[in-house]
């Protein structure tokens, strides 16, 4: 019985893997008030009503894609206790293997969309602001510094700043030249440069 049970829940996983990627795409791609159901379905090859069964409202499945992208976020880093290793692995998934999901994140943000309507939580900010916050607890606190949570907040603004910018931004510096790894890998420095400079410790 286990093992007809399997490939059952295989397919279903992958289908609902399918079902996640295309609504990922398209609310990047348009909005989440401008993508339906059917939308969604259309775009993984399933029926609306196996969306709703597998996933539940357009809401939830709003809130399953953010759970999703940004856990896979959050796991690159491969539960290092170091914050410099962390940060440079959960910037590289992102900026390489999630771009469509920041821009998604971007955008519901800028269309006006409450934290609230999110799923609540962000596993990845959630690991960074706990790996920068065990450092300043070892720390004597500089007042001119501020909370850990805000230091990565500031981090975590550049990285989705870049996603939003990046084609922008290497035109209007004039930076065509280079590729995506080197511009990458500056980002990652100045992530860095950002987390040593406002994080108890970290100045060196």
């Amino acid at each position: 019985m286990a093992q007809s049970e399997q490939p059952r829940r295989t397919k279903r996983e992958a289908t609902t893997a399918a079902m996640l990627d295309a609504a990922r795409e398209l609310f990047a791609e348009r909005s989440f008030a401008a993508v339906s159901v059917r939308d969604i379905a259309e775009r993984a090859g399933v029926s609306h009503a196996l969306v709703h069964r597998y996933l539940g409202s357009k809401d939830d499945v709003y809130r399953a894609v953010l759970a999703r992208n940004d856990t896979d976020i959050r796991d690159a880093a491969h539960g290092t206790l170091d914050l410099d290793e962390a940060l440079s692995f959960m910037l590289r998934e992102s900026q390489f293997h999630r771009v469509d999901y920041l821009r998604l994140v971007i955008a519901s943000a800028l269309q006006g969309m409450p934290y609230a309507t999110t799923k609540g939580s962000f596993p990845a900010m959630q690991r960074l602001i706990e790996l920068a916050e065990g450092l300043a607890a070892n720390e004597s606190r500089d007042p001119r510094l501020p909370p850990a949570r805000a230091a990565i907040c500031m981090v975590v603004a550049l990285d989705l700043g870049w996603a939003a910018m990046e084609k922008w931004l290497v035109e209007a510096a004039s930076l065509e030249e280079y590729d995506r790894e080197a511009l990458v890998g500056w980002l990652e420095q100045a992530v860095l440069c950002i987390a040593h400079g406002m994080l108890p410790g970290r100045e060196d």
